[in-house]
């Protein structure tokens, strides 16, 4: 997500098949989600440049239940002149690191910010037209994988379909002044695919356990590439057209031995956006983050590609004046929860500490180190989700938006009202009427948002079914986690 579009905010394993002549890249879901319950490694935070150093922090971020933080790592910073891996400045990025790794927290790895000599922009591509650039890349990539073989994947940029340089947020290969920054006569999309198979070679070689992950914002876009019915806000700057590009790059160009050109795509998901993804044909049905999954989904389908999908950033400002600590409690489960049912295999929530000075209240911590309400809601999130699978939503009433989990012979439903109304902020907390949630059972065991547990029996207090076998619990906009007791 753009960082001045956050301000705005604020103020208002993978196997791949190759089908036989063809390009097409199919899929096999990973084990760990697809076909079994969700792990720890669903779960992962934003580092924002200032959890790692302070060890009061990592402790706090690891006793979440994540065990991933995502951090950068900057070329420019380890390889400011053109060397050799033996003299890389290795001093920064191995205290950054090692910060992580002593707290038990393994670094979900991006490299950004091309040095000078590489790259006539930071944020942009190097010239893979020459051969020397090609072998320079390949040589950093592989040294920083072989160096930190804890650290399973490596993106590469952040969000790199941003389109321009001037207050880029990592990447700018959706630059739509020319679409070639660099003036080699190759599209910038076309380079930063070119840049990932180099990268995915370079990793696989130095650490055949590592993986390179794609990564975008595809939303927040820019005026001149807007799509109807997209309220594109200033300061917005991503290209709408640089991830079809981009997978059309792919699929007209396969790769020796048809190698992939990555092992999985991120993106950003903030639920404002989330009403226009589920307005197009592909999020029919879908809710925010689904709907666009789906449309990433579909937009791979139709270029013959296919890579699995993660969130490298979502999150929600906690400020009273946008939607407060309850509604951002609300929005990180309820945008976690929608996430399993699209298989998603992580999200990262953005970020994890507060940041004032750039009015940023997005964390789970405040600044001064104190526990917000969504710090208590993503441990309950962690606790009721690590080790259960999904299995369906509810559809037996529109007035309710719910998911099936199942561990052993143990179910529980995850719930809440679906009976929203706008006030033009997030949608996932939007204010909402009661609803009214019933099953067959005689007990439940009820957790809210924050961890608070009650047990409600069959045609005692709580439930408002006067049938016996059944129970009907009272829902609002927050989640419960509905666990039946037999």
């Amino acid at each position: 997500m753009s960082k001045l579009f956050a301000k705005f905010l604020s103020l208002c394993a993978f196997r791949w098949l190759v089908a036989l002549g063809f390009c097409f890249l199919l899929i096999l879901p990973a084990s760990a989600r697809a076909d079994g319950p969700i792990t720890p490694d669903f779960f992962s935070m934003d580092d924002g440049g200032v959890t790692s150093p302070n060890p009061a922090l990592t402790a706090l971020a690891r006793a979440t239940g994540a065990p991933q933080m995502r951090m950068a790592l900057y070329w420019s910073a380890v390889e400011p002149a053109n060397t050799t891996p033996e003299n890389y400045n290795w001093a920064f990025a191995d205290a950054y690191f090692e910060r992580a790794f002593s707290a038990d927290i393994i670094p979900l790895a991006y490299i950004a910010d091309n040095p000078s000599w590489a790259a006539n922009t930071p944020c942009g591509p190097i010239d893979t037209t020459d051969p020397g650039l090609r072998a320079e890349f390949a040589q950093f990539v592989g040294a920083v994988a072989a160096r930190y073989p804890q650290i399973k994947r490596w993106g590469l940029y952040n969000e790199s379909d941003g389109s321009r340089v001037s207050g880029h947020s990592g990447g700018c290969f959706g630059d739509t002044v020319n679409g070639d920054l660099n003036a080699n006569g190759v599209p910038d999309y076309a380079e930063y695919a070119e840049m990932a198979g180099i990268a995915r070679d370079a990793v696989h070689q130095a650490n055949p356990d590592a993986q390179v992950y794609l990564t975008v914002a595809f939303d927040d876009f820019d005026s001149l590439t807007c799509p109807r019915g997209y309220k594109c806000l200033p300061p917005s700057h991503f290209d709408y057209n640089f991830l079809p590009k981009l997978f059309g790059y792919m699929a007209a160009h396969p790769r020796p031995n048809n190698q992939p050109y990555a092992d999985a795509l991120a993106f950003t998901y903030y639920d404002i956006y989330g009403v226009y993804w589920e307005n197009q044909r592909s999020g029919a049905g879908l809710h925010g983050i689904q709907a666009k999954a789906a449309a990433i989904q579909k937009r791979m389908q139709d270029a013959g590609v296919a890579f699995p999908l993660f969130v490298t950033e979502t999150g929600e400002d906690s400020q009273p004046a946008w939607i407060g600590d309850e509604g951002q409690s609300r929005c990180l489960a309820i945008s976690h929860v929608r996430a399993t049912a699209s298989d998603l295999q992580m999200v990262v929530w953005w970020t994890f500490v507060d940041n004032p000075v750039k009015r940023w209240y997005y964390g789970l911590v405040d600044a001064n180190q104190n526990i917000k309400p969504s710090y208590t809601a993503y441990q309950t999130l962690f606790q009721q989700l690590n080790g259960w699978t999904y299995r369906e939503r509810w559809t037996q009433s529109k007035t309710i938006e719910g998911y099936r989990f199942t561990d052993g012979a143990k179910t529980k439903w995850i719930v809440w009202s679906n009976r929203a109304r706008s006030d033009d902020k997030a949608p996932c907390a939007y204010p909402r009427k009661k609803a009214r949630f019933t099953l067959s059972a005689k007990r439940l065991r009820v957790t809210d948002l924050f961890g608070n547990v009650k047990t409600v029996r069959d045609n005692r207090p709580g439930d408002l079914d006067p049938r016996p076998g059944f129970i009907r619990l009272k829902l609002d906009g927050a989640p419960q986690y509905v666990l039946i007791l037999r």
